[in-house]
């Protein structure tokens, strides 16, 4: 009579998923594992299994390729990004670090990669350790091919919601050849002058490349000069002119705040608000910036012909803290 089986381990954080070495550990054979696999078990990545065939979904997928990976891999590049609560390109696989004294290996879309340098952790998402932010930007630009102006969104991006400081990310690009950071590096030079997204950061470079054009304020706190309501921050704001310009995206505006209200709409009514204090707005697209910069140009021309209005509009411009 053969001898009755252990009971499959239920280890915290793991998702249901044991190692072989679990297994073994649990007091099942090798024999019994692999009978168990090639019958009623599946096996997710080598030598880590589910005790089903039933499907498996995105995160019991992540927690098999920390398991397969090791305890001592940290998961890095966009698959860290999203962990940290960050909208990334489409992935196409999943990179950990592992010191220089482990054994790099790969299997599909997991690839392990050593090190010389220190593998810091983070933060953990369950039993997955991810790398800080600045450290997974670095190797999203070194490794996942992203394109020129998805990682400078993706830099900017983690910067305006302070996952990572500038000096952090200034230090960890150091590491790598400018050729393979360049992008990450124009995200952040864009950040430090003020642009919240890659749309803001166009518009400064355009701005930048006309040197006859008059001083552009990016993202500054407007006030009402006499009542001192708050009138918005808008992209760019030339003080001279007493005019706005809004980079208008659905993109970027679209949802609910946390207060429950729509993005969009709230865009649109900050726009009326520095129109009732008398400041001029210029709208564009970001389609139009990236594919149409000498349109907007154009409008800005325009504009800039106009002169200042008589009266300037009731507002100054908050000094940043």
């Amino acid at each position: 009579m053969p001898a009755a089986e252990p009971r499959f381990p239920d280890i915290a954080g793991q998702r249901g998923l044991a190692t072989h070495a679990q297994l073994l550990a649990a007091g099942w054979s090798t024999p019994q594992i692999r009978h168990r696999r090639s019958t009623t078990w599946q096996t997710a990545y080598p030598r880590v299994v589910a005790p089903h065939r039933g499907p498996l979904d995105a995160d019991t997928l992540l927690v098999a390729a920390a398991l397969w990976a090791g305890d001592r891999a940290v998961l890095t590049g966009l698959l860290a990004l999203r962990q940290l609560g960050l909208t990334t390109p489409r992935l196409h696989g999943a990179y950990f670090l592992v010191p220089d004294t482990a054994r790099a290996r790969r299997h599909g879309d997991l690839e392990l990669i050593r090190t010389t340098r220190p593998v810091r952790v983070g933060s953990r998402s369950g039993i997955v350790a991810l790398t800080p932010a600045a450290r997974a930007v670095a190797e999203a630009a070194a490794r996942e091919n992203l394109a020129d102006d998805a990682l400078e969104a993706l830099t900017i991006s983690v910067l305006q919601r302070g996952m990572t400081s500038p000096h952090e990310l200034e230090l960890e690009l150091c590491h790598r050849p400018h050729a393979e950071v360049g992008a990450a590096r124009r995200g952040l030079d864009a950040f430090r002058g003020g642009a919240w997204s890659r749309p803001e950061a166009t518009l400064r470079r355009i701005w930048d490349s006309r040197s006859d054009l008059p001083p552009l304020l990016t993202n500054p706190r407007l006030e009402h000069a006499t009542t001192g309501q708050y009138l918005g921050c808008p992209d760019g704001y030339l003080p001279r002119l007493g005019a706005a310009i809004q980079v208008h995206s659905r993109q970027h505006h679209q949802g609910i705040d946390d207060r429950g209200a729509d993005r969009w709409a709230g865009t649109v009514e900050k726009d009326a608000d520095l129109v009732a204090a008398g400041v001029k707005v210029l709208g564009v697209t970001p389609w139009t910036l990236y594919r149409r910069p000498g349109t907007f140009l154009s409008r800005v021309d325009a504009l800039v012909s106009l002169g200042p209005p008589t009266p300037m509009p009731a507002v100054r411009v908050v000094p940043p803290h």
